[in-house]
């Protein structure tokens, strides 16, 4: 009786382990990054003509990202983007938080602060993604500030355009604003939009004003050899001015969740 005891402790503690190990696999686990503007850790190098192609025409003059910035800044330091060039130059930066192909729900929240060259950005682009290797799809959540239609838009990543949301848009310089998008793919779906799966983007709010968006668009093939991974970019575009400019925008408390 003593050695059946035995045995069966030894049984149900293996079952105790293999339950645990299963719940910690990748798939099943939430990404979460939290201040990531504190640190150059999961940041990629900043994507810009030539050897890397953000859209737009014209290469940048200067491009910078730095951190430990203590004027301005919400919690003592923030993160600094500095783009320099003609009309139509853009710069991206892309922060990587890890790999969920399981992941459905996509949370980004940050406080932006413009600068008074600010009025030179065609856009300020702010972007979710979720690039799953499993099943082959690139889910890019793309948001941006229009400067010019002073619109919230949002991308449709299979066709390739920017889609107006009909939520005015208005970021003031000098000043710090709170923004939170939230957005949603369904598991399971692989044609609903266009033969594709669909991008569902549920809200954005900006200084705990809540606005509804409620828009769908289908998401795009994942370029070939890429891996899996989840995370979010800030983009800045030079707009239609008369001669080179600079623009900077500061970025604070930026977190990304993917659930």
């Amino acid at each position: 009786m003593k050695i059946v005891h035995k045995a069966l402790v030894a049984f149900y503690v293996c079952l105790l382990f293999s339950a645990f190990s299963l719940a910690q696999t990748p798939g099943d686990q939430q990404v979460t990054s939290y201040d990531v503007d504190d640190t150059m850790s999961g940041w990629k190098p900043v994507c810009v003509l030539p050897t890397c192609n953000p859209g737009g025409q014209n290469r940048p003059t200067a491009v910078s990202q730095s951190i430990n910035h203590h004027a301005p800044s919400k919690d003592g330091d923030a993160m600094e983007f500095l783009l320099a060039g003609p009309r139509y130059t853009n710069a991206l930066w892309t922060y990587r938080a890890g790999a969920d192909d399981s992941a459905t729900s996509f949370i980004m929240t940050f406080w932006v602060y413009p600068t008074a060259s600010a009025s030179s950005a065609g856009s300020f682009e702010f972007d979710q993604y979720d690039f799953s290797s499993s099943t082959g799809v690139e889910f890019m959540f793309g948001t941006q500030c229009n400067q010019v239609s002073r619109q919230w838009q949002v991308f449709d990543q299979l066709h390739v355009h920017w889609m107006n949301t009909g939520v005015g848009c208005s970021l003031p310089v000098n000043q710090w604003t709170e923004i939170q998008w939230n957005a949603h793919r369904v598991s399971g779906d692989t044609n609903r939009c266009d033969g594709m799966p669909c991008m569902y983007y549920d809200s954005v709010t900006v200084n705990g004003k809540y606005y509804g968006v409620g828009a769908k668009y289908p998401a795009g093939h994942l370029p070939h050899g890429w891996g899996s991974a989840v995370g979010f970019q800030f983009q800045i575009d030079i707009g239609d001015v008369g001669s080179p400019v600079t623009v900077e925008e500061f970025v604070d408390l930026a977190e990304f969740k993917a659930l």
